[in-house]
């Protein structure tokens, strides 16, 4: 066994593998945010740009997998030489890295939203404020998180972005009552 694990062949085997799984990651991520900035067209052809304005909860998360990313690649190419199993190391450590850079992808996606008066723009889907069901804040695991249940599906945010989408979502209602009440009068 130990001589199986030693050998060039299983180790060319495990690149491939988790080479292949690394690759196909990064591309799903590159997907999800083409996905985002396809939604973001979309909402700019149909609401316009000067209503919308960009909100960004992702710099804390982006900054930590951006170090840690720094931190692989620069690991892998200045592993000391002399180590021992030198070719492990610096494959998990880029391997590590790419799989890093797909998070940060996906949490700036994740964390990032464009709110305007009609809609938002929550990862690849524009919703219009209409659609929207219910708000509903959970707790899972350790983190909060607010479910926003809409007739296109159900997205999960933070809790703050929930927050700050709950405010827009009752300016927008109270924005409506009032027109109607205007129109009423009419």
């Amino acid at each position: 066994m130990f001589e199986l694990m030693n050998s060039q062949g299983f180790f060319i085997v495990l690149c491939v593998g988790f080479g292949a799984y690394a690759i196909y990651y990064l591309y799903s991520a590159a997907k999800f945010a083409i996905g985002y900035i396809k939604a973001r067209k979309k909402y700019y052809e149909k609401y316009g740009k000067d209503s919308a304005r960009q909100v960004n909860q992702f710099w804390g998360w982006a900054i930590l997998f951006a170090a840690f990313c720094i931190f692989c690649f620069y690991s892998a190419f200045h592993v000391d030489p002399n180590m021992e199993q030198l070719q492990w190391f610096r494959m998990a450590y880029l391997i590590v890295g790419l799989i890093l850079f797909g998070q940060m992808v996906v949490a700036i996606v994740k964390r990032s939203a464009l709110v305007g008066p009609e809609a938002i723009v929550i990862e690849s889907a524009v919703i219009p404020w209409k659609s929207i069901i219910s708000m509903d804040p959970k707790k899972r695991g350790v983190q909060r998180v607010v479910d926003i249940v809409t007739t296109q599906g159900t997205y999960v945010v933070s809790r703050e972005m929930g927050l700050l989408l709950h405010d827009e979502y009752e300016t927008w209602k109270k924005a409506r009552k009032e027109k109607k009440e205007k129109k009423g009068k009419k």
